[in-house]
């Protein structure tokens, strides 16, 4: 006869309850018996018991670790920033996950996507330099490529993760946090995801824009400074997600960005050390609370917020509150702000330069009105900030102008480099330079970029010859001179 589990488990007390009530003597020796009788049911039947320990919860979590804690490495980096114009190094910890046999690691931007420098701490505590692949700070993802010729020396060996598939994750599913919060490595924190599809509206990191295409996994496992990068895990031993960002308000709110995120930058930091997405212009707004009012279906497109001057979509004639229905067929359908991101990364992921029909709902007088299709080219999708570099020989910090930049600002689209930094008693602050002026002309030359400045103020110093500078304050220009000489 063949039993089922539950059918198994219940013989196995019923006869053990019977024998073992039957039999004289000591509560030992009726252990002794019922624990035989277990052993010699199941060795007939075939079946495992419920005190087999490799279908307990602490035996999955072991063997999970087994699997991922080797492969996860902590990330220290040296990273330079700027301070009144007079460039300043400073260190930082990080964790990252080992993501292949070619010695890739996954981590966040903001650990690895600026560092000058990087180590990475293997699970046996050896060290190897690392160097930036690529990285994504619209993603806050980063790829840091191990030294192999140096493991190789050093007779060193390392381990891989298994990336797993986040659209599979379940609300209340045990997941674990490997990292090294507070610089202590190998550690590791459980809980459940809280949530599968968190939503923040976009941020930045240090000026750069991060959150805008993707969602968030929420958990209740601890994830403190110094996890960023590191693995969020199931209990299959899979990677899950990338823990990004904690609550220091809170011991129980952590976030993590989905690993099917990072699976699908990958290929594009690999070959291209950077993600290229397409821009059209627009903000958008779920219609939660106005589709009654436009008298219009609640799942039905999005509704325009705001256009950016400028932009593919202003030339073609889009306006605030138009409902944006589809792009190129594809239904933009947005009730809540958790479907926001979906809209923007399918947008995004449209070739640059690539023609798109956008179908249009304007709604006149507060209801439903003709609706319209639209066609406009994508532009690049740029960041509002760029990299900081330094003029040493007039004492400044500047970073090259973009067109978010201007735009935000509502500059007219010029040329130049912004000023974000002025050492004091240099030869800048000498003539009045300023952080936020732009720097337009020198010696009315039309400035580019920050290379092509510092090529001409070394030049200017080493002739120790004075400039005439053409700059931007506000919505003003005026004419500022800079020597090499102490005064104004």
């Amino acid at each position: 006869m063949i039993f089922n589990s539950n059918q198994v488990a219940a013989q196995k007390h019923l006869l053990c309850g019977r024998f073992c009530a039957g039999l004289p003597g000591t509560v030992t020796l009726r252990l002794l018996v019922a624990a035989t009788c277990m052993f010699l049911l199941s060795t007939l039947t075939g079946c495992s018991t419920a005190w087999n320990i490799h279908a307990g919860p602490s035996s999955r979590v072991s063997r999970a670790l087994s699997l991922v804690s080797p492969t996860v490495v902590r990330i220290d980096v040296v990273m330079r920033t700027f301070n009144n114009g007079v460039p300043e190094s400073f260190r930082a910890i990080g964790s990252g996950v080992i993501i292949d046999r070619q010695g890739r690691v996954l981590t966040n931007f903001h650990v690895a996507g600026r560092a000058r420098r990087i180590e990475i701490t293997l699970a046996d505590q050896e060290h190897v330099h690392g160097k930036l692949i690529g990285s994504d700070h619209w993603t806050d993802l980063a790829l840091v490529q191990m030294d192999m010729k140096e493991i190789a020396a050093k007779h060193l060996s390392f381990r891989w993760a298994s990336l797993g598939n986040s659209s599979r994750v379940q609300l209340g599913e045990p997941v674990m946090a490997l990292g090294t919060p507070y610089g202590l490595a190998r550690t590791v924190t459980r809980g459940i995801i809280s949530n599968t599809d968190r939503y923040f509206n976009a941020s930045t990191i240090d000026g750069y824009e991060t959150g805008w295409f993707n969602n968030w996994l929420q958990t209740d496992a601890g994830i403190n400074p110094g996890n960023s990068g590191g693995p969020l895990i199931n209990l299959k031993g899979q990677v899950i997600g990338i823990n990004t960002r904690g609550d220091p308000t809170a011991t129980d709110l952590g976030f993590a960005i989905p690993i099917n995120v990072a699976r699908s930058v990958i290929p594009s930091l690999l070959k291209y050390h950077r993600v290229t997405r397409s821009y059209i212009g627009v903000e958008l707004q779920p219609l939660r609370d106005l589709n009654h009012f436009y008298k219009i279906s609640g799942h039905a497109g999005v509704l325009i917020r705001s256009v950016d001057p400028n932009s593919p979509a202003a030339k073609a004639g889009l306006q605030p509150q138009d409902i944006l229905l589809s792009v190129n067929g594809h239904p933009t359908n947005c009730r809540f702000p958790e479907q926001l991101a979906a809209i923007r990364r399918f947008i995004a992921e449209q070739k640059v330069h690539s023609t798109l029909t956008l179908l249009i709902d304007r709604p006149v007088s507060g209801s439903s009105g003709k609706l319209m299709d639209i066609t406009l080219k994508t532009q690049r999708l740029e960041s509002a900030v760029s990299p900081q570099h330094g003029i040493e020989g007039w004492g400044i910090a500047v970073r090259n102008l973009t067109k978010p930049f201007l735009r935000n600002q509502r500059l007219p689209m010029i040329q130049g480099v912004l000023v974000t930094g002025v050492r004091p008693s240099s030869p800048a602050d000498n003539a009045d330079l300023q952080a936020g002026d732009i720097i337009e002309r020198v010696n009315g030359i039309a400035i580019k970029g920050s290379r092509q400045l510092q090529t001409m103020v070394k030049v200017l110093k080493k002739k120790k010859q004075a400039a005439a500078v053409l700059i931007r304050r506000g919505r003003s220009e005026r004419t500022l001179v800079i020597s090499f000489s102490s005064t104004r």
